[in-house]
């Protein structure tokens, strides 16, 4: 699509149009990747301009059946099985045996996953509240858990009922929790297990009917996860969806937010409480108090970005396509991603952001010794790199190659100690220095579900 497809007032009224919808702030300055997106759509339908376009989403059904496809192909669904490791942890330590224990007499929970993508995280949750159920000798079948998954994606949710995944997507998960959980489709597509399949079910949602009269899945609930979603929000507006999930909470429920949301502190209709390596919020108990040991830990504000990064950001910022390079990898297309890196790379040979999402998809897609490679060009290219350290030396500790993992893991912690605890560590999908010392210290403890499988041993 050329110029003429897109005169500025017609695009200025799709933008508006898309914005309005889905609230998608995201594409507002980034106006190259939503007339890449649309152009495809126009093209299919032989639109000339995006006057055509938009008349063709104002028509009827036909057009509410092309927002479908414009939303799920506009939305960005980089996801994974047990994403963020330290807010894994503070479900299995804190917040779910809490929940468990609140809800013993009733044997009833209900968790609602906003943004499910492919649904990598609401079976994620039924994986683990299963094991701790299983730990309380307590038996899953025998409670009501109701896991509830939204996407604004209907290819995602597609997907989600399928329960299919590729080994990028099983990227943090060891070889024998593979095993335990998921059944081989072939030789790079697993199947969950039905016993967790059943504890989930999906549906259309658009978050912005939180804000609507009676919009929204009707609460209470126990948990309500909605992680990287409000980052593509204005801040006015998420701090809003929040306020309204705050009403959708049980009490005492919880809400995870991802750690780079636009949101700060939302008292008093949510507590903000500090648990190792992230913040959660809480709604409070009936009577204001707080009835836990939760009730010691500090209110805090919004943590600030680090002041300084760890890595140089390469030379032209490359955000943009490797947010597009996970989107393609997301929708089952790893071969097309590592196409898309590959040629990046024979334009910005030094860009170690695409070097190192190069190495991840290698290794997901059993392309070893081309991973390792890229795992040392990164590491050469930026010497206190501390993921790519991270993920070669299970790389290496993988190929029995313990020797020099364990120099490597060595090196990662000796940089690591060295950052400020709460700064976020590049291409580490908002792992904490912090936090990353805290999972290395319990990778020798033999964690239950040993969530992050960059740095277990």
């Amino acid at each position: 699509m050329g110029p003429a497809a897109f005169p500025p007032a017609g695009f200025r009224r799709l933008l508006n149009a898309v914005t309005r919808r889905t609230g998608l702030h995201y594409y507002v300055d980034k106006a190259d990747l939503l007339e890449q997106v649309v152009g495809a759509r126009m093209a299919l339908h032989g639109c000339r301009t995006c006057h055509d376009y938009l008349a063709l989403l104002s028509d009827g059904a036909r057009g509410d059946r092309e927002w479908r496809e414009l939303e799920s192909a506009i939305t960005i669904g980089e996801t994974f099985f047990f994403r963020y490791a330290e807010q894994f942890a503070a479900l299995e330590r804190t917040i779910m045996p809490r929940l468990i224990r609140r809800a013993a007499a009733t044997r009833h929970l209900r968790v609602w996953s906003i943004g499910c993508s492919n649904g990598a995280e609401p079976y994620s949750i039924a994986i683990l509240l299963t094991r701790l159920l299983d730990e309380a000798g307590l038996n899953a079948a025998d409670w009501h858990i109701e896991i509830l998954g939204t996407d604004i994606s209907t290819r995602a949710l597609e997907q989600a009922r399928l329960a299919e995944f590729s080994a990028w997507t099983l990227r943090d998960i060891v070889p024998a929790q593979r095993a335990a959980w998921f059944t081989p489709v072939s030789a790079r597509i697993w199947r969950l297990h039905e016993c967790y399949r059943r504890m989930v079910r999906f549906r259309y949602g658009n978050v912005l009917d939180l804000l609507r009269p009676d919009g929204g899945p009707a609460g209470p609930f126990d948990l309500i996860l909605c992680r990287n979603v409000l980052i593509y929000f204005a801040q006015a507006q998420a701090q809003a969806l929040v306020r309204a999930m705050a009403s959708r909470l049980a009490p005492e429920g919880w809400i995870l937010l991802g750690h780079s949301e636009p949101v700060s502190n939302f008292g008093p209709c949510l507590e903000t409480v500090r648990l190792p390596g992230t913040l959660a919020f809480r709604a409070p108990d009936s009577d204001g108090g707080r009835q836990d040991a939760c009730a010691a830990l500090p209110v805090l504000p919004r943590r600030r970005p680090a002041a300084r990064a760890l890595v140089p950001v390469p030379a032209g910022d490359s955000a943009p396509i490797a947010a597009e390079i996970r989107r393609v990898a997301d929708g089952g297309q790893v071969a097309r991603a590592m196409r898309m890196c590959r040629d990046h790379l024979v334009r910005h040979p030094m860009d170690t952001r695409i070097h190192f999402l190069s190495a991840v998809l290698a290794w997901g897609e059993g392309c070893l010794l081309q991973a390792e490679e890229s795992f040392r060009r990164v590491i050469y290219l930026a010497r206190d790199h501390v993921m790519a350290r991270c993920y070669l030396a299970r790389l290496l500790e993988d190929a029995g190659g313990w020797v020099e993992a364990n120099r490597m893991r060595q090196q990662m912690i000796d940089l690591v100690r060295r950052c400020p605890p709460d700064m976020v560590l590049p291409d580490g999908d908002g792992m904490t220095a912090g936090g990353l010392l805290r999972l290395a210290r319990q990778a020798g403890e033999g964690p239950a579900l040993r969530h992050d499988a960059r740095v277990t041993s």
